[in-house]
């Protein structure tokens, strides 16, 4: 049950895709589009939000996307957008990574030389002129030719699931299933390395820059201090009976991310943490998983959004600032909330 300050009417849910989807993210400002990865190959670009949606009593259904981008020979496992909206980046199990013309439909570019799939993929520096991309964190120009990376970051020992640059202190977070949480400073070539102990599925930097929030394989969410690493709050944590609300009433479904990439982020201008979640190992009351948000400051769940019994795991999460968020789901809905 959400709380009546978080925003949780469904407004939109796209049927696009065919199988689970992995990626989601919001075109950049206003955030008009969404573009989705999935395992059918396939980037879908849509529309967020119909011109009807938010009048309308009813969920608007879509069925078609605006532009389907089919390169891709394996799942689509992350999407990146470039500031101006005309280029986004893809990677997946192709070993590869995609840059894309949005208005074209076609790829400019492909990097390739990784060992395994690709997992996370960011746009970074002046003009978004680098693409970051793991395995091991490769930096790569989009202005040139060369198919070498500009710049490898190799210190992880196992996949990079999660990447995020923030630009104003010119730094990269990411995460990996080595369970360590690696912050690049790329301007003073300083690395700070934050040991979780379990596999990490996610980074985010907060919009100041000064805290980190990852997740990982043990269902909790940390939100670390940059500067020396210190825990900061921690966000869900080992399955409890009920799930306890603000107002005094109860969810019946429980924070768990224990075996999938599951991803969150930051959303209502930092104040809430907004997480996919997977569903119950057994789920035997066929409640299906949920999208959670908590209060950064008090830790308390503000919000529990159920998206289905046939929903396994909702994998990814995006928040857009203009109030909706979008939550991919296992199976290959997407839906937005506003």
């Amino acid at each position: 049950m959400p709380s009546k300050s978080f925003p949780a009417r469904h407004l939109h849910t796209l049927k696009t895709h065919n199988a689970p989807v992995n990626a989601v993210t919001f075109s950049s400002y206003p955030g008009t589009y969404v573009l989705t990865g999935s395992s059918d190959r396939a980037v879908h670009l849509s529309r967020a939000v119909p011109n009807n949606a938010q009048k309308s009593q009813q969920t608007i259904e879509t069925t078609s996307p605006i532009q389907k981008y089919e390169a891709h020979g394996y799942s689509v496992l992350d999407v990146a957008v470039a500031a101006d909206n005309a280029r986004f980046a893809s990677v997946g199990g192709d070993r590869q990574v995609f840059l894309w013309d949005v208005e074209e439909g076609i790829t400019t570019r492909r990097w390739g030389g990784h060992t395994s799939r690709i997992e996370a993929v960011r746009f970074a520096g002046e003009g978004d002129s680098v693409v970051i991309s793991d395995t091991t964190v490769n930096l790569w120009d989009t202005r040139t030719r060369d198919q070498k990376p500009i710049q490898s970051l190799t210190e992880a020992t196992d996949t990079v699931s999660s990447l995020h640059a923030h630009m104003p202190s010119y730094s990269i977070a990411s995460g990996s299933y080595d369970g360590h949480v690696r912050v690049y400073d790329v301007r003073m070539g300083k690395t700070t390395d934050d040991v979780l102990a379990y596999p990490v599925t996610s980074v985010r930097c907060s919009a100041d820059g000064n805290a980190i929030l990852a997740s990982t394989l043990d269902s909790y969410i940390r939100m670390l201090d940059r500067s020396n690493g210190s825990l900061l709050a921690a966000f869900g944590g080992p399955a409890k009976e009920k799930t306890p609300f603000v107002d005094g009433t109860r969810s019946r479904h429980s924070y768990r991310n224990a075996e999938l990439r599951v991803r969150s982020t930051f959303a209502q201008g930092d104040a809430v943490v907004l997480s996919g979640s997977e569903a119950a190992k057994n789920d035997e009351e066929g409640l299906g998983a949920a999208v959670f948000a908590w209060d950064i400051l008090s830790g308390e769940t503000v919000a529990v959004v159920p998206m289905g019994e046939k929903v396994k795991v909702v994998s990814c999460v995006a928040w857009n600032e203009k109030g909706f968020w979008a939550g991919g789901c296992s199976d290959g809905t997407v839906r937005v909330f506003g």
